[in-house]
């Protein structure tokens, strides 16, 4: 593997795997919809969506055969750390694929219509999330559990958010977007004779670009009702406070997060589904943050049990300690190994695990020493973790068609 910056300031993981004349790649910038203006929420991503369709320098039908024949559609996403673009093509068409790819970037297609395709599509996925009692408690969380933070910006912004931006707007974010320093290019696969590619990329200018740091911790115990008409379940969302990617309880807290939601050998799985028949679905996430990060605990119930789980829940944060144990904490290295190594089978999958690590700062050699030290945890650090847990206030969301009552 090969690992270098670009005199841009771009960085660079090169990994060779030549068994299939395949090149997966990701670029990674370092702006995320955490930087989406007041009132401008979901720019970010209407405007990478909108870019990445085609080039201005090409006739649409042109454009799409070329991709078609050597490749696969340049794909973007945003989160709150990063945006990226993703991207793949056969190994021998690789230098007329990375052309188009790099044309495409410099000039976006930015035309009334594609725009127009991708804002109405944007809104109709906003109107569909409206549907889903987990989106609806998530959206309440973020506005509560990360209130005055950019971390409140939802990456697909919303319906007033979206509605007003316009084609000029997004093009005048792009031209500030791309490409800052400290972007990553993670390529893997059969590569050869990138010299040319590298080349181009050494070429686009780059602007220097400071993230925003913020700490925001839950120091007191909030509840929030979102009232659902004609919702058939009660759904509930509960944030614990979590450490940033960057500290060094970080690796604790991905293990402790696996032993209290993860699988059906989880804690949450069998107090609340296997042994109380409380729960239609249940698990917990600790999505991975720059700054100040959330373990979420969800489930999704009937109406009539909604007090009764909201105890049982609070009992068994209380409790969280007792739940830790040799068994547990093996399952759950086990349990997370297995999910980790299937997430890497791909070429497109370890190109952006090495390229993600890298622009969330822990470096690319992560990817390859996170399994190491997960193994390495001992049953006291994940217990101590644990304690911290049970003794912190927590957010809470409730959403249902029940009256609101505490």
């Amino acid at each position: 593997m090969e690992v270098f910056q670009l005199s841009n300031g771009i960085r660079v993981i090169l990994k060779p795997e030549r068994e299939l004349e395949i090149v997966s790649g990701n670029l990674f910038f370092p702006i995320g919809n955490s930087f989406d203006p007041k009132g401008k929420e979901g720019i970010t991503l209407l405007t990478l969506k909108t870019a990445v369709k085609r080039s201005l320098k090409r006739k649409p039908e042109e454009f799409y055969r070329i991709q078609e024949e050597i490749g696969a559609p340049f794909v973007s996403d945003v989160s709150l750390d990063y945006s990226l673009v993703r991207f793949q093509s056969t190994s021998k068409d690789f230098l007329n694929y990375g052309e188009l790819l790099l044309e495409t970037l410099l000039n976006p297609g930015f035309t009334e219509e594609s725009f127009s395709v991708e804002k109405e599509a944007l809104l109709a996925s906003i109107k569909s999330k409206k549907e889903s009692p987990f989106t609806l408690a998530y959206e309440k969380m973020m506005e509560l559990t990360y209130s005055q933070t950019p971390y409140q910006n939802l990456p697909y912004g919303s319906e007033g958010s979206v509605s007003s931006l316009d084609l000029e707007t997004c093009k005048d974010w792009y031209k500030g977007f791309l490409i800052p320093k400290g972007s990553v290019l993670s390529l893997c696969g059969n590569l050869q004779n990138m010299e040319k590619f590298l080349g181009d990329v050494e070429k686009i200018e780059s602007y220097e670009f400071k993230r925003e740091r913020f700490e925001k911790r839950i120091t007191e115990s909030k509840t929030e009702f979102v009232r659902r008409e004609g919702s058939a379940q009660t759904f509930i969302l509960i944030a614990l406070n979590a450490p940033s990617v960057k500290s060094d309880f970080y690796i604790k807290y991905k293990l402790l997060n696996t032993i209290l939601g993860e699988g059906i050998g989880s804690v949450l799985f069998q107090e609340l589904r296997e042994k109380e028949g409380f729960a239609y679905s249940t698990g917990s996430l600790y999505p991975s943050r720059l700054n100040t990060g959330r373990i979420l605990i969800y489930i999704g119930t009937s109406p009539d049990k909604r007090e009764t789980v909201r105890k049982k829940l609070r009992s068994i944060l209380r409790q969280l300690p007792s739940f830790i144990n040799s068994d547990s904490i093996e399952r759950a290295k086990e349990y997370f190994k297995g999910t980790y190594l299937l997430d890497h089978e791909t070429r497109s999958k370890k190109s952006w695990y090495l390229g993600f690590w890298e622009i969330l700062e822990k470096g690319y050699k992560f990817d390859s020493e996170f399994l190491r030290k997960i193994e390495e945890i001992k049953l006291s650090e994940i217990k101590n973790v644990a304690e911290i847990v049970s003794a912190e206030p927590i957010h809470e969301v409730v959403v249902g068609d029940e009256e609101v009552n505490s």
